[in-house]
């Protein structure tokens, strides 16, 4: 299935940054707003790994 398109100019972080950021924001608090932050960075990652021609499993 192709991505989404992305709106020009839009640039996605390397995989190892996004996997920091959501390492960083376990170490948070839980809260409604740390749950938000972790679903859009595992769509970031998901897309990352979709354009590189990974599955997760």
């Amino acid at each position: 299935m192709p991505s989404r398109p992305r709106p020009p100019g839009l640039v996605l972080p390397c995989p190892d940054a996004v996997n920091e950021a959501i390492r960083d924001l376990m170490d948070e608090p839980a809260s409604a707003q740390r749950s938000e932050r972790y679903a859009r960075l595992l769509a970031v990652w998901r897309e990352l790994a979709e354009e590189d021609g990974c599955r997760a499993a």
